[in-house]
């Protein structure tokens, strides 16, 4: 793989899925909020409807707009039952990377979620900025989330990596900007996708970086 060449200030993460194994949970509670309206989930439907942005996967999975609000109401009950833990690269490549760099979390999760995840994983303190979806207007692939951290960080677009599992994290690289590494993992979705540099699981991110 070629390295990407470029002195980064900062290191921003995608949360579920990159750093979270959220997936399990996540799958559970669209299993009892599909159930609600007498569909049935598959893991097949939940790798072709699967997107960052919850809205995106009601319409896709053929829920009534008009029920998106009661459908996140059944999704966030279920996922308040369940305690994610960190991948297990994730912690020790955080430390490692902390005394480099500034660290950045840039997630479509609600705040209120990601911060319980947080607290739960123990990772808050090292991330000197958080955005979470719930401050933005316009969710990923759109570039407002990232373009908002950077400005926190007060750093511009070539001095950020940005590390995602899902498509829509490498678009929001693009349109943004900011250098992207994809992360493939079970329910990656950045598998395949042409520019998108891609790693096997965490434990070669540090290297990598190191090569540039």
């Amino acid at each position: 793989m070629t390295p990407l060449n470029q002195q980064y200030k900062a290191i921003l993460f995608d949360f579920d899925g990159t750093l979270l194994d959220s997936f399990p949970a996540h799958y559970r509670a669209y299993e009892v909020t599909l159930a609600h309206f007498n569909m049935q989930l598959t893991p097949e439907l939940y790798k072709q409807t699967f997107s960052p942005n919850w809205l995106a996967m009601y319409k896709a999975m053929d829920i009534p707009e008009e029920r998106w609000e009661e459908a996140d109401s059944y999704w966030l009950a279920e996922v308040r039952k369940h305690r994610p833990q960190l991948f297990p690269e994730a912690r020790p490549l955080l430390d490692a990377l902390s005394s480099k760099y500034m660290l950045g979390l840039v997630t479509s999760g609600s705040l209120d979620r990601v911060l319980r995840d947080l607290a739960s994983t123990a990772i808050h303190d090292l991330f000197q900025v958080i955005v979470t979806g719930d401050d933005i207007s316009n969710p990923k692939p759109d570039p407002e989330g990232l373009s908002i951290a950077l400005d926190k960080l007060r750093i511009r677009p070539s001095e950020a990596l940005y590390v995602g599992d899902a498509r829509e994290d490498c678009q929001m690289a693009r349109a943004a900007g900011v250098q992207f590494v994809g992360i493939t993992g079970e329910f990656a979705t950045v598998t395949g996708i042409e520019g998108c540099a891609q790693l096997a699981n965490l434990s070669e991110l540090g290297p990598f970086i190191d090569q540039t």
